[in-house]
C-alpha cells in the first residue's frame, strides 16, 4: 500500500507534482496513450537511479513495488470503473452463467 505518513508527503508533492506538469506539458495534453512511453521512460529512469548496481535483493524488492502498484492501481481504479460499466452497459452473457 502506497501510504505513508501526511507530513512525509509534502516533500514528495512538490516534485511529482513538478513530473506530472512536465509530462502533461510534453505531450501538449494529448491522449493519455501519447504519454505511455514517457512514463515509462520516467518510471524506468528513476528505478535505474534509485537500484545503481543490481542485486537479487533490490530486483526483487522493486518488482514487488511495481507489482503492488500495479495490484493497487487495479483494484482502487480499475475494479470501480469496471464495475459502473456493467450497472451502466450490462454484463455479458457469459459471466452472468459462471457467475449467477
Amino acid at each position: 500500500m502506497p501510504y505513508i505518513k501526511p507530513e512525509d508527503r509534502v516533500w514528495y508533492e512538490k516534485h511529482i507534482n513538478e513530473l506530472a506538469n512536465a509530462l502533461g506539458i510534453a505531450k501538449n495534453n494529448e491522449i493519455m496513450s501519447d504519454m505511455a512511453g514517457d512514463m515509462n521512460y520516467c518510471i524506468s529512469t528513476l528505478i535505474s537511479r534509485i537500484m545503481d548496481k543490481p542485486s537479487y535483493a533490490k530486483i526483487a524488492i522493486i518488482t514487488g513495488v511495481l507489482e503492488n502498484v500495479k495490484q493497487e492501481f487495479y483494484r482502487r481504479v480499475a475494479v470501480p470503473y469496471e464495475e459502473g460499466k456493467i450497472v451502466q452497459n450490462g454484463d455479458i452473457k457469459e459471466y452472468r452463467r459462471l457467475y449467477p
